[in-house]
């Protein structure tokens, strides 16, 4: 059982920050993870950001408290549960840290947003729909370690409540109209269900999972993963839409797929407006008239063409920003520990899967109660391997990277070197015809 307390931070965010990492609640810091920065220069790293979007004012982030029943759930699981959290719902664009604090009968998260993203600078609105998809996402997560929910009436009503305004949020909103459409052109357009994928992807869509009942994808337009069939029917789930691309009959199929539709993103170039002094001065009145009658207001909205290599290069920028968080997280200060790092890692792996399928061999003779144990144990084993395999990635192109730039760096001092040649080759020949 989890529940879930959100507060608005207006006035001291460090604060708040260093009353998550204390360490006589974190069991001296063990307990503190982070996602998009780094656990020491969180703040750092959250300030970095608001100052290079020029978004320092306002609102500075969100501190949400994820509280679990008594001793039903583990400290390291409960920090666990926070990180997916936080991963789920923002890791694409926002920094946050999570804190597990043990010093009180139940064990309870708390975690920390940076309301301004590093990604585009866009800043987090907790509107009524956010607050229902972190309760959602909070209770899924609880489901699936095997905690318990919170079934009073009230809890039951503001459950119907929540569920109802996420329908109604995807069904009015003009971004799940567009991902709707996208997705009936897909299917209209593919002859079978991997093609259907494929389309989507050269569409702009990311991180596909259909591997349940359910769709899940990631659109161009929203951060978090977006399940359409839970507010627009059995049509659009996995076998809903089998069915559709399997059933449609030839005819009906357009003549040409509708693989480069574009998207555009509408960005403001004209002069802002003061409201404030609009309000007070005369004289900023005036200024304001004869910009209408010069034709400089109003300005027209520029619409930016976003192309895939608009979004590959987001993902580049966003495996880079990966990677030097990682650096800065283990204090790297050359290649070759690095190298050793990897090294040691993929030395990890193979004893981690010996166990786990040593447990998997437990888990076919083991009775009902012991089972859950010992799949509790696997889903662990598992999550450190798919740790391990991320780090082993980013330490590879880390590396990769290195001898890339260690090359270009090699042709341009040769290109300088040949350049300075040519020069004092030009002078002395001028001076000779002298």
């Amino acid at each position: 059982m989890a529940v879930i307390k959100i507060k608005t931070i207006k006035s001291n965010l460090q604060a708040v920050i260093n009353y998550g990492k204390n360490g006589d609640k974190t069991d001296n810091g063990i307990l503190v993870s982070s996602v998009n920065c780094s656990v020491d220069t969180a703040y750092e790293e959250m300030a970095l950001t608001k100052k290079f979007f020029h978004k320092e004012d306002k609102t500075l982030g969100y501190h949400i408290i994820q509280s679990f029943k008594g001793n039903e759930v583990s400290p390291s699981m409960a920090n666990q549960i926070g990180i997916e959290l936080a991963q789920e719902l923002w890791g694409d664009k926002y920094q946050i840290i999570v804190c597990t604090h043990i010093n009180k009968e139940n064990i309870h998260n708390h975690l920390i947003l940076n309301s301004v993203s590093f990604i585009d600078g866009k800043k987090y609105h907790n509107g009524k729909e956010d607050i229902s998809f972190l309760k959602e996402t909070s209770d899924n997560l609880c489901f699936k370690y095997g905690l318990s929910i919170v079934t009073t009436p009230r809890a039951e009503k503001e459950k119907e409540f929540r569920q109802k305004n996420i329908d109604y949020f995807i069904r009015t909103d003009k971004k799940m109209q567009k991902i709707i459409i996208d997705i009936d052109e897909a299917i209209k357009s593919a002859k079978k269900y991997s093609d259907f994928k494929l389309i989507l992807k050269s569409k702009g869509y990311e991180n596909i999972k259909d591997s349940g009942k359910y769709l899940s994808l990631k659109s161009p337009y929203y951060s978090r993963n977006v399940r359409i069939n839970r507010a627009f029917g059995e049509k659009y789930s996995v076998e809903g839409i089998k069915e559709r691309i399997y059933g449609y009959i030839k005819e009906d199929l357009p003549p040409v797929a509708n693989y480069k539709k574009k998207y555009y993103k509408k960005t403001y170039t004209g002069i802002r407006i003061n409201k404030f002094l609009l309000q007070t001065s005369s004289f900023y009145r005036l200024y304001v008239h004869y910009l209408y009658l010069f034709g400089t207001l109003p300005a027209k909205n520029e619409y930016k063409e976003l192309s895939p290599a608009y979004y590959k290069q987001q993902r580049k920028n966003k495996m880079i920003f990966e990677e030097i968080n990682f650096l800065g997280r283990n204090n790297f200060k050359s290649v070759k520990e690095v190298q050793n790092y990897m090294d040691n890692l993929e030395m990890k792996l193979p004893e981690l899967k010996g166990k786990r399928e040593i447990l998997w061999r437990k888990h076919k003779t083991a009775n009902e109660t012991n089972k859950n144990d010992i799949l509790k144990e696997i889903n662990e084993l598992t999550e450190k391997i798919d740790t391990i395999k991320v780090q082993k990635n980013a330490c590879n192109r880390i590396i990769t990277r290195y001898e890339e730039i260690k090359e270009d760096c090699k042709k341009q001092l040769e290109f300088k070197e040949k350049a300075q040649e040519l020069i004092i080759a030009n002078k002395k020949k001028k001076a000779r015809n002298r």
